[in-house]
C-alpha cells in the first residue's frame, strides 16, 4: 500500500512540478539581466568595444546623435489620433577618444524628440552637445526596424553599399528605461519568485519520491493506534470510487489525496457527510457542475472537501457510508445546518454519541441502508 501511493503522489505532483520549475527558470532568464545589473550596477556603454556590445544593461552619457531614422505610433481607434510613442536615432558606439567605433541606435519616449533633435543638428555642424543621461537595455534590433536603419545609410546618391554599411554598424539599440529603480525591483521580484517555484517544484518531487509525503497520512495512522498491516489490509478492501483509486472507504479509513499527498479520515471520527453540486456559469450561460462530499471530522475547523466524478458516485459513497457507518449523519437539510453551527452537542446525539461506533459489514444482508439520494436535494448549490 505504502509504495503504491507514494508512486501515486508521485505520478500526481510530477508534471506539475515539472511546469513550476520551466515557469521558473523562464522567469529568471527573462529578468536575470535587469535583476543582476539592478544589483552590480549597470556598465557604462562608452566603455564598451563595438564587439562587447551584445544585451548589457548600461548607463550613456549622449553627447552626440546622427538623427532619426524610425519612429513607432500609436493610433485610438475611438478618437481617431494618432500619438508619437518612441523614435530611433543613429548614434556612435565608445566615446570620442575611442579607436575603434561602430553607428547603432537607441530607442527613445517620445518626450526627448525635440532636445534629440537638438543635438543631431549639432552633431551635423561639427560640435558635441551638453550630455544627455540615459539608461536602459541593449537589444538587437528586429529585421523590420534593421531594414530602415539600413536604408537610413544606402539610400541616395551617396548612400554606402552594403559592404560599407556592414563594417561600420552593428545592429543594437539601447531600449532607453524611465525607471532604473523600478527595473530593478522588478527584476528581482521576478527572478525570487521563479526562485522559489523552481525550488517548489523540486521539494514536491523530493518529498513524493521519497515517500515523506507520506509522513502525515503515518501520523493519522498512529493517533489511531492502528499498524501498517491492518492500515493496508483496510486499503486494499476499502471500495474506490475513482478509475484511479484515489478515494476510497475502508471499514476504519476513508481515503483521499490531498494534492499529492495521501490522506485518511478515521471513520470513527465522522460525524456529518453530505453533497453539494455547483453549477458553474459564465455570462449567465452553464458551462458545467461539479460535485463533492463533505465530510466534517470530530475535532476539525471547517469540512474536507471530496470531489467526485459525478452525482451517482456522490449517492454511491454517501449510501455506503450510511450503510456502514451508522453513526454519521448522512444528507443535509438547513435544520441539520442550524443544529450543526448552533446546538453541536445535540446534533451529535442524533448519532455520534448514540450509536456504537463499529463498522458495520455491507454485505450483511440485514444492513440495509436508510439512505436515499433525494436526501441531498438540499444540498448546497452554488451558480
Amino acid at each position: 500500500m505504502f509504495e503504491a501511493l507514494k508512486k501515486r503522489a508521485l505520478k500526481s505532483v510530477l508534471f506539475s512540478s515539472i511546469v513550476f520549475c520551466v515557469l521558473g527558470i523562464a522567469m529568471i532568464i527573462f529578468m536575470g539581466r535587469e535583476a543582476y545589473y539592478g544589483i552590480t550596477g549597470y556598465e557604462t556603454f562608452e566603455t564598451l568595444a563595438p564587439d562587447e556590445i551584445r544585451g548589457q544593461m548600461v548607463d550613456v552619457s549622449l553627447t552626440l546623435n546622427f538623427g532619426a531614422f524610425l519612429k513607432e505610433s500609436e493610433r485610438n481607434t475611438d478618437t481617431n489620433i494618432t500619438t508619437d510613442r518612441y523614435y530611433y536615432y543613429v548614434i556612435l558606439t565608445g566615446d570620442e577618444t575611442a579607436d575603434d567605433f561602430r553607428y547603432m541606435s537607441i530607442k527613445v519616449p517620445a518626450s526627448y524628440h525635440s532636445d534629440m533633435d537638438a543635438m543631431s543638428e549639432n552633431t551635423f555642424e561639427g560640435y558635441y552637445s551638453e550630455p544627455m543621461e540615459f539608461f536602459g537595455k541593449i537589444r538587437k534590433l528586429s529585421k523590420e526596424d534593421y531594414q530602415y536603419f539600413k536604408e537610413y545609410f544606402t539610400d541616395g546618391e551617396n548612400g554606402l553599399t552594403d559592404e560599407e554599411f556592414e563594417a561600420c554598424t552593428i545592429p543594437y539599440y539601447i531600449q532607453v528605461e524611465t525607471s532604473k529603480t523600478g527595473n530593478t525591483v522588478m527584476g528581482i521580484i521576478i527572478c525570487a519568485s521563479g526562485l522559489v517555484l523552481i525550488i517548489l517544484g523540486i521539494v514536491r518531487i523530493w518529498r513524493a519520491a521519497s515517500g515523506a509525503s507520506l509522513k502525515k497520512f503515518r501520523a493519522i495512522l498512529a493517533e489511531q493506534g492502528c499498524t501498517e498491516m491492518t492500515a493496508e489490509s483496510d486499503y486494499n478492501a476499502a471500495r474506490s470510487y475513482t478509475k484511479k483509486g484515489d478515494l476510497r472507504i475502508g471499514r476504519l479509513f476513508l481515503y483521499y489525496m490531498s494534492g499529492y499527498k495521501p490522506m485518511a479520515i478515521p471513520n470513527s471520527k465522522i460525524l456529518w457527510a453530505y453533497q453539494t453540486t455547483t453549477t458553474h456559469r459564465t455570462n449567465g450561460i452553464k458551462t458545467g457542475t461539479t460535485y463533492s462530499i463533505m465530510v466534517y471530522e470530530d475535532g476539525r475547523k471547517g469540512s474536507i472537501v471530496l470531489p467526485v466524478p459525478n452525482e451517482s458516485t456522490a449517492h454511491a459513497m454517501l449510501d455506503q457510508i450510511n450503510t456502514t457507518l451508522p453513526w454519521v449523519v448522512v444528507g443535509y437539510t438547513d435544520q441539520l445546518q442550524k443544529l450543526f453551527s448552533k446546538d453541536r452537542a445535540q446534533f451529535l446525539s442524533l448519532r455520534y454519541n448514540t450509536v456504537e461506533h463499529l463498522a458495520v459489514d455491507s454485505s450483511d444482508p440485514y444492513a440495509q441502508s436508510t439512505y436515499s439520494s433525494t436526501d441531498d436535494s438540499t444540498g448546497n448549490s452554488n451558480t
